[in-house]
């Protein structure tokens, strides 16, 4: 069994408020929730509006699989409109 746990640090500029931060967030996790079967959490700077750590976890019983799943996530994310992806880094369990 692999584990892996992609990380992301985001900039959202056009953001001047929790709210608009969560739009542009929720647009990015809904995306990787319906496309792919990971799971995905804004895990710090909650309470910045403009920046975001999000974490994509993914379970596989091959680690190709898992990491073809975690560069999916984060094209999907670099794809999101209003985020920029300041570091990403995975690390596997």
């Amino acid at each position: 069994m692999h584990v892996g746990v992609l990380t992301v640090e985001g900039h959202i500029p056009a953001s001047f408020s929790l709210k608009d931060k969560r739009r542009v967030i929720r647009s990015g996790l809904d995306k990787l929730r319906n496309r792919l079967n990971l799971s995905v959490a804004e895990v710090g700077r909650q309470d910045d509006p403009r920046f975001t750590r999000l974490a994509v976890a993914g379970v596989g019983s091959s680690l190709k699989v898992v990491e073809k799943e975690l560069a999916e996530a984060l094209r999907l994310l670099e794809s999101t409109d209003g985020l920029e992806i300041l570091d990403q880094f995975v690390t596997f369990v």
